[in-house]
């Protein structure tokens, strides 16, 4: 009886130790997820800032991985979309002014753009 009772505690601890480690994994996917459209976002800056016709529409190839700039829309509203081990993170950046500084008046990760 009591061989059962602790290879019943011992089974769900094992399960549990199972379930915080994939969660865990997932987190850490999508911060790295995170940080690729972030860094892809930055390079679509500077690519904006060093060309004020950047029309985005293209992809970007970092050491971390791949994301896609959209087509910039309105004046300056760039769109990213990064996808790390089947995490995707979109970012919308809306830019009131690109020179002589830029402004960057909204920041945000949408769900869908």
């Amino acid at each position: 009886m009591v061989s059962a009772v602790a290879l019943l505690i011992g089974s769900g601890l094992s399960f549990l130790s199972i379930g915080e480690a994939k969660m865990s994994l997932q987190k850490n996917k999508s911060s790295q997820a995170h940080y690729l459209v972030t860094a892809c976002v930055e390079e679509a800056l500077m690519r904006l800032k060093n060309n004020i016709n950047y029309p985005g529409n293209e992809i970007i190839s970092l050491a971390e991985g791949s994301c896609q700039v959209l087509p910039i829309v309105g004046n300056w509203t760039l769109r990213v979309s990064a996808d790390y081990a089947n995490q995707v993170k979109k970012v919308r950046v809306i830019i009131n002014q690109v020179n002589p500084s830029m402004e960057i008046s909204s920041w945000q990760e949408v769900a869908d753009f």
